[in-house]
C-alpha cells in the first residue's frame, strides 16, 4: 500500500506546478540585437593595425568626431595601449616621430603625408597603410579596396600601396 501511494504521489507532482500563477504574455521591449553584420562598422569606432606574432592584426578604439583618417593616424603613432600591448600587439611606427597626416581628396583613396626624415620598415609602413585604409572604407567594404598614396617629405612621386593582408 505504501508504495501504491508513494507512486501516485509522484505520479501526481508534475502537475501541481511550482505555485507561481500565469501571468500571461508581457511586452518585453525591443527585440535582441547582436553584432554588427560582417565587414560593417559602428560609426564611433576606428580601427588600427599592430603587429603580433601571426602578422598584423586589426583592433577597435572608440571614436566620435571628424576626420577619421587622420584621428587614426594619430591614435597609430601612439602605439598600443596596455591591454593590446599584454595581449602581445607591437607596433613598429618610428617612436617619437610625429604622426603622418591622412588627407582624402577622391572616393577609394586617402593620401598620407609622412613626417620629414621618417624612416621605418615593411611592417610599419604595412600598419600605416592598413590603418589609413579602413579609415575610409565604406560599410560593406573591406580597407583592401582603398588605395593609400605615401608621400616623402623629401618629395618625388608618391607610393601607390594597398591593404594586403
Amino acid at each position: 500500500m505504501r508504495g501504491q501511494l508513494l507512486a501516485l504521489v509522484l505520479a501526481l507532482s508534475p502537475l501541481t506546478g511550482c505555485g507561481i500563477a500565469d501571468t500571461g504574455p508581457t511586452g518585453a521591449g525591443a527585440p535582441a540585437s547582436g553584432l554588427p553584420l560582417p565587414g560593417r562598422r559602428p560609426a564611433a569606432v576606428l580601427h588600427l593595425y599592430f603587429s603580433s606574432s601571426v602578422g598584423l592584426e586589426r583592433v577597435s578604439r572608440p571614436y566620435d568626431g571628424p576626420d577619421a583618417p587622420q584621428a587614426a593616424m594619430d591614435r597609430l603613432a601612439q602605439g598600443p595601449d596596455p591591454a593590446e600591448r599584454t595581449r602581445g600587439l607591437v607596433t613598429f611606427i618610428p617612436p617619437g616621430t610625429p604622426a603622418p597626416t591622412a588627407v582624402t581628396r577622391e572616393r577609394g583613396t586617402v593620401d598620407v603625408h609622412l613626417p620629414p626624415a621618417w624612416t621605418a620598415n615593411r611592417t610599419a609602413l604595412r600598419q600605416l597603410v592598413c590603418t589609413a585604409a579602413d579609415a575610409v572604407t565604406a560599410p560593406g567594404a573591406g580597407p583592401e579596396g582603398i588605395r593609400v598614396r605615401l608621400h616623402r617629405a623629401e618629395g618625388g612621386e608618391p607610393a601607390g600601396e594597398t591593404c594586403a593582408q
